[in-house]
């Protein structure tokens, strides 16, 4: 948090409040800032739960190398990539 001129300026990147294998939930700040900037990609996403996309995505690259296929991961953050 910034204090700009006595407003108190909050800047957040993406984060979630769900905890993964990964990366801890974000905490709820024990203050109130005047304005508050969120980098937001998934925002407004309702995402199935992490243990069934986790499931389909490795049932993919099981099904795809066993048919001697080759399996390309782009990944773009953190908590994609892990």
């Amino acid at each position: 948090m910034a204090d700009i001129a006595g407003v108190r300026v909050l800047y957040t990147g993406d984060y979630s409040r769900e905890e993964d294998c990964h990366l801890c939930a974000a905490e709820i700040p024990q203050f109130s800032p005047d304005i508050c900037v969120i980098e937001s990609t998934y925002a407004v996403q309702l995402h199935q739960p992490w243990n069934v996309r986790e499931k389909r995505f490795t049932d993919v690259i099981h099904s795809t190398i066993s048919q001697g296929g080759r399996v390309l991961i782009p990944a773009f953050a953190l908590g994609r990539a892990q």
